[in-house]
């Protein structure tokens, strides 16, 4: 009997499965076995029909940017040129499974700036009819779904054509609540967008995001957490013990399958960061860079504290709401990873998931590595993000290389001086970020961050312009 390892956890499995018996993974088709004395079973290689994955001693990558601004094209909006992600793997195959990553072709290595976006991604033409969709979207449906010019390319995924539904079609959620998909908003390689509500309504006041996608896609594993860890009643439960009003964690108030696709609906939360940024000219003033900041900290506090980790923290999935900006989101994930189930922490492996997975320009070392994020992986992330917001350009921006990347994160982790001078050139680095790195940079893998000292060092960088941490955000 040939027997075969499992790609994801390292396990053998009978030539005959179709799933991992061990951690559920879908199997490949076709495996190569590697020599036990080269390689142990938990770090076994492969190859696969699909050639999606590369063992980690011969995978050569690149970091590609979405250059949504300067490779649009003028398309009208058909069903027949809606293109988003393909599941990367089964159902069964979330929470610290293995990623799939896109193939590693001569056309997806090519330079942001040189090239369109993946054949998958809508890019639409700017007229005023497009930009009042795009103001709809604002949701955290809209994972990368800005038209950022500095949109970093999230790896991880296969592209495959998914049909829209028609506007008006009725979405019958897992509560049996009715949802009506009003308008058509947009679609972008993570998900079909449309202004929704709920249904049978005598008056159409408050309107939702529905946000569509592969029935066994990566919106599983959003799905996933939402179920586990975000229910509104847990939030409203830890908002209260921890005497905090303003946690930025999305209201996902539906969710189910409707024909080939699965759904989830949220309550608007307001307008995507990254498109604020584009408006300020690629940048944001240091008292709404560590006023946003300080929101998201609390929301990555509750996150941790329920075993998860959010694992690909940008602009693009952080939402600031326009009536009451005091209200700060973070949305989007796909990337969401359960790094403590049952209170244990997983092991720091290099090479157990997808190298470099997520959006390259902000992931940390770690997940470069191919080991799974922990807490300072979001730390770190959010750290390389408010040091964008301030400069407009982190020092490996115009890199494409997803390996270069990582060799210029990992030097500059241990000069963090010339790495912080670097980046504001003969600008004055402000103390609060300084502080802010020097105390991340320092955490172990497992190590629990001090979520009052991390607020309290952005806290202190805002009172001393004026401004106090429940202020409405200025941006």
């Amino acid at each position: 009997m040939v027997i075969n390892f499992c790609p994801e956890c390292g396990q053998k499995a009978e030539e005959s499965f179709k799933f991992c018996p061990a951690c559920g993974f879908k199997l490949p088709k076709e495996e190569v076995v590697s020599d036990p004395q080269t390689f142990p079973e938990s770090a076994a290689p492969k190859v696969t029909e699909t050639s999606l994955t590369q063992s980690p001693t011969t995978r050569k990558t690149s970091a590609r940017k979405c250059s949504y601004g300067e490779s649009a094209v003028n398309v009208a909006i058909t069903p027949e040129k809606l293109n988003v992600m393909e599941p990367a793997a089964s159902p069964l195959s979330v929470h610290g499974r293995k990623r799939r990553r896109l193939e590693n072709t001569p056309t997806t290595r090519k330079s942001a700036r040189n090239t369109s976006v993946v054949e998958s991604a809508l890019i639409v033409e700017r007229t005023p009819e497009n930009k009042e969709k795009q103001h709809l979207a604002s949701s955290p449906a809209s994972l990368h779904g800005s038209k950022s010019k500095n949109s970093p390319r999230v790896r991880g995924v296969k592209s495959v054509k998914i049909e829209p539904l028609p506007e008006n079609e009725i979405l019958t959620d897992t509560q049996s609540v009715k949802w009506r998909l009003a308008k058509f908003l947009l679609a972008w390689n993570t998900g079909i967008l449309y202004k929704a509500y709920k249904t049978p309504s005598t008056a159409e006041e408050q309107h939702y995001i529905a946000k569509l996608d592969a029935k066994d896609g990566r919106i599983f594993t959003e799905q996933n957490f939402f179920q586990r860890a975000a229910k509104k009643t847990v939030v409203d439960k830890w908002k209260k013990s921890h005497s905090c009003s303003l946690l930025g964690i999305p209201d996902c108030v539906g969710f189910g399958v409707h024909k080939s696709h699965r759904f989830l609906v949220f309550s608007a939360l307001g307008q995507n960061l990254q498109s604020i940024i584009d408006e300020e000219d690629g940048k944001l003033p240091e008292k709404a860079v560590f006023h946003i900041a300080c929101r998201i900290i609390n929301a990555l506090e509750y996150i941790h504290e329920n075993e998860y980790v959010h694992g690909d923290i940008t602009a693009e999935n952080i939402f600031v709401n326009q009536n009451e900006t005091s209200e700060v989101y973070l949305a989007g994930y796909y990337f969401a990873f359960r790094y403590c189930p049952g209170g244990e922490h997983v092991t720091y492996r290099e090479g157990s998931r997808s190298l470099h997975e997520g959006t390259a320009e902000f992931i940390s070392v770690d997940i470069h590595k191919g080991a799974a994020p922990s807490r300072r992986s979001d730390l770190e992330s959010l750290g390389y993000c408010m040091l964008k917001w301030l400069c407009g350009s982190l020092p490996w921006s115009e890199l494409t290389n997803a390996n270069t990347i990582m060799e210029q994160k990992k030097r500059f982790k241990t000069n963090l001086a010339e790495f912080l001078e670097q980046s504001f050139r003969q600008g004055k680095v402000p103390e609060g970020l300084r502080r802010y790195f020097e105390y991340v940079m320092n955490l172990d893998y497992e190590e629990k961050p001090d979520y009052v000292v991390v607020r309290k060092t952005l806290s202190c960088a805002l009172t001393k312009i004026g401004i106090f941490p429940d202020d409405p955000v200025h941006i």
